[in-house]
């Protein structure tokens, strides 16, 4: 495995401005990547990637002389380490889609959100690490899925008494709330919204069975603030009310 200090990053957009926010909003959304050189065209791109050590190529699937596409089926040829990504406006949509099916690895529709951008990154990131060892790994944007999803978990478990918000956790890993939750749902076969009631209602049991709290403190133990919503939801989960369900234990 090949260490370096961070993920180099070349874009190549014929519009000045463009080029100039996207390097800009890459480094503020990922400190792992770094934006090293800007091209207007093509050619200008593969000339910097004959020199430079590059991992990832942002280009606009529209440019003078060689466009994007050129561009994306040059880089997988001659440097097929690279990864590509395509920015495209609806327009090409579909022609981008059918990049992606061949060499391109990801696509970016313009104007590029914030919430999209974050996941290409850390799509990058994942992919990224098979190849290359960035310096202190572990930070949060350097771990794998898997790492993500158990730290995740030990999360929900430490803090789920406490109101959960799911989007400010998301932020401290470096990308969006609908990534986290992506990732976490495929890796553990449930949402994170899921998992929290599991593991609230568990609680709730225990307390429930083994001390004499009253059924509003139970609630608060558990995480539910609200005495009538934590009845509804712990009959919803397990057929019965708090009440009911003590008995069974008294």
């Amino acid at each position: 495995m090949v260490r370096i200090d961070h993920y180099n990053v070349l874009i190549a957009d014929d519009e000045y401005m463009l080029r100039e926010s996207l390097s800009r909003r890459i480094m503020e959304a990922n400190e792992s990547f770094r934006v090293v050189s800007e091209c207007a065209e093509g050619r200008s791109a593969l000339r910097v990637l004959e020199k430079e050590s590059i991992q990832v190529v942002f280009t606009d699937i529209r440019m003078p002389e060689t466009d994007g596409l050129e561009l994306a089926k040059c880089i997988h040829e001659k440097y097929p380490e690279i990864l590509t990504v395509i920015l495209t406006g609806y327009a090409d949509f579909e022609y981008a889609r059918e990049a992606i099916r061949q060499e391109v690895f990801d696509y970016l529709l313009k104007p590029v959100s914030d919430e999209k951008l974050s996941e290409v990154l850390w799509k990058l990131t994942v992919r990224l690490q098979k190849d290359y060892e960035l310096p202190g790994e572990e930070t949060l944007t350097g771990k794998s899925a898997e790492e993500i999803a158990a730290r995740t978990e030990q999360y929900i478990r430490e803090h789920f008494r406490e109101e959960m918000d799911f989007g400010a956790l998301a932020g401290e890993y470096g990308f969006s709330l609908a990534y986290l939750s992506k990732v976490f749902t495929k890796l553990r076969g449930e949402s994170l919204v899921r998992y929290l009631t599991h593991i609230r209602i568990r609680e709730a049991k225990r307390l429930l069975e083994a001390t004499d709290e009253p059924i509003a403190r139970v609630g608060e133990l558990s995480g539910y603030p609200d005495q009538f919503y934590f009845s509804r939801t712990f009959r919803k989960e397990t057929g019965e009310n708090p009440t009911k369900y003590r008995k069974r234990y008294r």
